[in-house]
C-alpha cells in the first residue's frame, strides 16, 4: 500500500522497520495496539517482554490551504515496556540481563526523532514520558511512552485511487463473520 493510499498504514509500516533495526525482533516483541489500551489489552501484550506497542492517536488537519489533498498531522504513541526480573532498580538502567528502559527510551528517540520517509515526512519525538498501567501492577516493569508527529497527505492528485480499484471496495466488500465461525472468536477479514 502506498503512502498516498494508506498514509497512516504506511507510517506503521515505516516507524515498526526503522525500530527493528536496533530493537531486534529476536529479542523485543512489538505490537500494534489502540490508544489508549484498556487494562485487558495491555495485559494481553506483557506475555513477553521487552516490547514495543505502537498505537495511532490522531490525524488533525493542518490549517493550510491544500486544495484535492487532505493534509494533516498524524499523531502516533509507542510504548515500551521492560522487566527485570531478578533487580527491579535495574529496569530503569539495564544490565546485561535485560534492557533497561532509559536506554530504550533514548534509542527510540534516537532512531525516529528526524527520521524522514518519502511521502511520509520527517517524524519528531514530541513528548516523552513515564507511564503505568492502571490496574496492572508489576513491581519488575518499567514503561514509557513516546508521542510521535509527522505532517502527511491524502489525496487523489497523482491518480493512485484509480490505479488501485480494490482499495476502497475493500471498506465495503468483506464478510465480517464467516459461516461457521463464531462471532466473538478471531478471524480474517479478506476482500469477497
Amino acid at each position: 500500500m502506498t503512502a498516498a493510499l494508506d498514509p497512516v498504514g504506511a507510517a506503521f509500516a515505516a516507524v515498526q522497520a526503522r525500530l527493528q533495526t536496533f530493537f531486534l525482533p529476536a529479542k523485543w516483541d512489538f505490537h500494534i495496539v489502540a490508544d489508549p489500551m484498556s487494562a485487558d489489552e495491555f495485559k494481553a501484550i506483557v506475555r513477553k517482554t521487552p516490547l514495543l506497542a505502537l498505537g495511532w492517536r490522531q490525524f488533525n488537519p493542518t490549517d493550510q490551504k491544500v486544495g484535492r489533498r487532505f493534509q494533516g498531522n498524524l499523531g502516533l504513541r509507542l510504548t515500551i515496556v521492560v522487566k527485570h526480573p531478578l533487580d527491579a532498580g535495574k529496569r530503569f538502567m539495564g544490565d546485561a540481563r535485560g534492557p533497561g528502559l532509559f536506554p530504550a527510551m533514548s534509542g527510540a528517540i534516537a532512531l525516529l526523532n528526524g527520521f524522514t520517509k518519502p511521502d511520509l515526512g520527517t517524524f519528531s519525538v514530541t513528548a516523552c514520558a513515564q507511564a503505568y498501567a492502571e490496574g496492572y501492577s508489576d513491581a519488575n516493569m518499567a514503561i514509557a511512552t513516546l508521542d510521535l508527529a509527522s505532517t502527511i497527505v491524502v489525496g487523489d492528485v497523482t491518480g493512485d485511487y484509480a490505479a488501485a480499484p480494490d482499495f476502497l471496495s475493500m471498506l465495503s466488500t468483506f464478510e465480517p463473520w464467516p459461516s461457521g465461525q463464531a462471532v466473538d472468536g478471531p478471524y480474517d477479514v479478506r476482500p469477497t
